[in-house]
C-alpha cells in the first residue's frame, strides 16, 4: 500500500465519501473497487439498490436521473461525484443544480467531441449531449475534471463477438478507420484517482488505449488470440 493510500486509511473516518453514480454498469464498478483499494469511503447510487450486488463496505443508496429530486439523500455529506450520465437529457440541468448545491467537485465521463479527429467529429447525439453536460458544470460553478475516452476495448464484444463465435464474416463499413481502445479498467482507474488525490480540477483529460489500429486490424489481433482468421469484408 502506498504512503498516500495508507495516510488515506488513516483518515477515512473523516473522510466525506465519493458518490459513484452509473454503479452498477462496467465502468462505475470498476471506480468503485478502485476508490476501494485506495481506502475512499464509497456511496454508490443505483435505481434499485437491492439488486446492486456491491461490495457490503459501500454505502448503497437509491437515486434516479430522471427523478432529480431523489438524489438528494446520496448527496448528503458528499465530498466529490462521478458523474456517469445514465439518463435521457431532459432533466441534465436539474441534476446538476442538485449537484452544485450538494457538493464542490463533480468527475465527469464524458467523450473526445472537442479532439480534431475525423471520428469524433461526426454528427453524434451523445457527443452533443455530453458538451452540453459540461457546459452546465461550468456554468454551476463546480470544480470539475473531465474524463474523455475515445472507443471502448468492449465494444469489440457487442459489435463482432456474436459473429466470430458463429464462424461468420465480419462485415464492416470504415475497416481503415484508425482507433485506439481503452481497457474500461484502466479508465476506471484514471477516474478514481482524479476523485480523491489533489491536482485534478479543471483537468481535461483524453484517454486512449496504447495503440492506434484499424478496425480491420481488430479483427486480426482477435482471429490471433484466437488462432484463426476470421474474414473481414468492408462494407460500402
Amino acid at each position: 500500500m502506498t504512503s498516500s493510500a495508507q495516510q488515506m486509511d488513516r483518515e477515512q473516518g473523516e473522510m466525506q465519501p465519493v458518490l459513484v453514480t452509473g454503479a452498477t454498469g462496467r465502468i462505475g464498478r470498476g471506480v468503485i473497487a478502485e476508490l476501494l483499494a485506495a481506502g475512499v469511503p464509497v456511496r454508490a447510487l443505483t435505481r434499485t439498490p437491492a439488486a446492486a450486488g456491491l461490495p457490503a463496505n459501500v454505502e448503497v443508496v437509491a437515486g434516479d436521473f430522471t427523478k432529480p429530486e431523489s438524489l438528494d439523500p446520496a448527496l448528503r455529506g458528499v465530498g466529490s461525484v462521478f458523474l456517469l450520465w445514465t439518463a435521457p437529457p431532459v432533466t441534465a440541468e436539474a441534476v446538476v443544480e442538485r449537484l452544485a448545491s450538494h457538493t464542490r467537485r463533480v468527475v465527469f465521463l464524458s467523450s473526445p467531441h472537442q479532439t480534431p479527429h475525423p471520428f469524433f467529429q461526426q454528427p453524434n447525439p451523445m457527443a452533443r449531449l455530453h458538451a452540453e453536460i459540461e457546459r452546465l458544470i461550468t456554468a454551476a460553478g463546480l470544480e470539475s475534471t473531465f474524463i474523455r475516452p475515445g472507443m471502448f476495448n468492449s465494444n469489440a464484444q457487442y459489435w463482432w463477438a456474436p459473429t466470430i463465435r458463429d464462424g461468420g464474416v465480419i462485415r464492416w463499413p470504415y475497416g481503415a478507420a484508425e482507433t485506439a481502445p481503452v481497457d474500461e479498467r484502466d479508465l476506471a482507474a484514471v477516474a478514481a484517482r482524479t476523485l480523491f488525490e489533489e491536482g485534478h480540477s479543471g483537468g481535461d483529460y483524453v484517454l486512449t488505449g496504447p495503440e492506434s489500429l484499424s478496425q480491420a486490424e481488430q479483427v486480426g489481433v482477435i482471429g490471433d488470440v484466437l488462432g484463426r482468421q476470421i474474414p473481414f469484408e468492408e462494407l460500402a
